[in-house]
């Protein structure tokens, strides 16, 4: 049976699987009709341009100046919906690797260890050596046997001594996380060219709050256009 912890990962891992192929889905379902939208405004401008002399005589001059700016402020929002979605996508990628890969049952070693200076407990030292880096306690222990745990001089010694070896290990397990960093970087820079500032930007930045930008970004503009298109419908309808 599984630990409650791991249940909840693993659920969240699927519905973040999932999630990655909604998130596709809705995008392009709203990229579709924003294309409408767009298309329709384009030839409707296309239309007031061509036949502007005509539609003069029908409707005044202030209502065929109101519907050319509405259109071309639909026209214009969608294409900011468009880059927006752009990146969106490349920031939603990069999220969605660091989400899979925190939630993956893939285990790895801490990195971030305790600081277990103050630490009076043996046993905890221990739990913390399994728990962080995988170690086998009884493995551990085992060079131990001819201490005498009844003194507490040697239960001293024996605290100190893995409070030592966990540092170390911690260390060790940083390091190699780095080397491994450090590998992925040069790797990415043979195969794509980037620069050594565009890999450390793309390992250290932050992309949420870029991300959330161009979500607010893409929702205005998608708003801004389906109204502005709406309302030279409108204004068609009861003028004409």
């Amino acid at each position: 049976m599984k630990r409650p912890f791991d249940s909840v990962r693993d659920l969240i891992y699927l519905r973040v699987k999932q999630s990655k192929e909604d998130i596709k889905f809705r995008m392009e379902q709203i990229d579709n009709l924003m294309v409408w939208v767009v298309g329709f405004s384009i030839g409707g401008l296309s239309l007031i341009v061509s036949d502007f002399t005509k539609l003069s005589e029908n409707f005044s001059y202030w209502i065929i100046k109101s519907v050319l700016l509405l259109l071309v402020l639909s026209i214009t929002a969608g294409i900011v919906f468009r880059i927006a979605c752009y990146f969106i996508n490349i920031y939603n990628e990069q999220i969605q690797v660091y989400v899979e890969t925190a939630f993956s049952n893939e285990e790895m070693m801490e990195i971030d260890a305790e600081d277990l200076t103050d630490e009076p407990e043996v046993e905890e030292v221990l739990r913390r050596l399994q728990v962080d880096f995988g170690q086998d306690v009884q493995q551990i222990l085992a060079a131990y046997t001819n201490v005498d745990m009844s003194q507490p001089a040697n239960r001293d010694f024996l605290l100190n001594d893995l409070k030592q070896h966990y540092k170390k290990v911690a260390m060790w397990a940083k390091k190699d996380y780095e080397i491994a960093i450090e590998f992925a970087k040069d790797t990415m820079q043979k195969a794509y060219g980037y620069s050594n500032k565009q890999l450390d930007r793309a390992f250290t930045d932050n992309v949420s709050l870029k991300w959330q930008f161009w979500v607010r970004a893409a929702f205005t503009s998608f708003i801004i256009s389906c109204l502005a298109f709406i309302a030279v419908i409108l204004i068609f309808s009861i003028a004409y």
